[in-house]
């Protein structure tokens, strides 16, 4: 069940393995498939035992819900798109780079893949009427946040002064705008990229704070050839 504490731990650390070999694996590629072709409203239990190839009471041994094997689709696939956005970030040690970089990715991801984002906010909009969901959702919520304030305190470490927000703030306003800025994209069916763009400028501005808090010169010159590399 969705409250079970077994069911609980996977959401620890890293969460599930991406490539999982076995027939649960299995079934979850093969749901991530349907839901991102039919939608979660659309789809049924016996549509993704189809896409298996597996009987339709082998699937409930693993899942006993349709709610429950979503949140496994949606926590492997923000996994997956965890660990690309650290990839490709993570040759850059530049800090002024790695902020551009990552919002770049950001933006590109959320182009690519707003099938995750679809399922992801059926999974929180689940997740307002079920107490035991709701909580599985807080704790994917807070392992998106402790990643990215990892990368936070990377880079406020290279710069010339710390910045006056907590970092744990800082992490929870990006993520909040990562997500909002992919809501608005599938609501108004239009393009992202604009909109990520202006976060980069924000974020970019902490940079110009960093140089002026410690005396020095901001880099103005680089920067708008940054944002205007884009």
């Amino acid at each position: 069940m969705i409250g079970s504490p077994e069911n609980a731990a996977s959401l620890q650390s890293d969460g599930p393995a991406v490539d999982d070999p076995g027939r649960r694996g299995q079934i979850v590629r093969a749901a991530a498939d349907v839901l991102a072709r039919q939608g979660y409203g659309e789809t049924s239990l016996k549509d993704v035992a189809r896409e298996a190839g597996v009987a339709p009471g082998l699937l409930h041994y693993y899942f006993e819900s349709k709610q429950e094997l979503l949140l496994e689709v949606v926590v492997r696939m923000e996994h997956e798109m965890i660990q690309d956005w650290k990839l490709a970030v993570a040759d850059i040690e530049d800090p002024i780079e790695r902020i551009v970089a990552a919002l770049d990715h950001a933006a590109e991801r959320c182009s690519q893949q707003p099938e995750f984002f679809r399922l992801l906010f059926d999974l929180y909009n689940l997740g307002l009427s079920s107490p035991a969901l709701r909580v599985r959702c807080a704790q994917m919520w807070a392992h998106f946040i402790d990643e990215i304030e990892a990368e936070v305190r990377r880079v406020l470490g290279r710069l010339p002064a710390y910045s006056v927000v907590p970092p744990r703030d800082l992490a929870g306003a990006i993520a909040g705008a990562i997500d909002g800025i992919a809501l608005s994209g599938l609501v108004l069916q239009q393009s992202p990229r604009e909109l990520y763009q202006a976060l980069k400028v924000l974020l970019l501005s902490l940079v110009v704070t960093a140089y002026v808090t410690a005396g020095q010169e901001p880099p103005i010159a680089r920067l708008t050839s940054l944002l205007a590399r884009a």
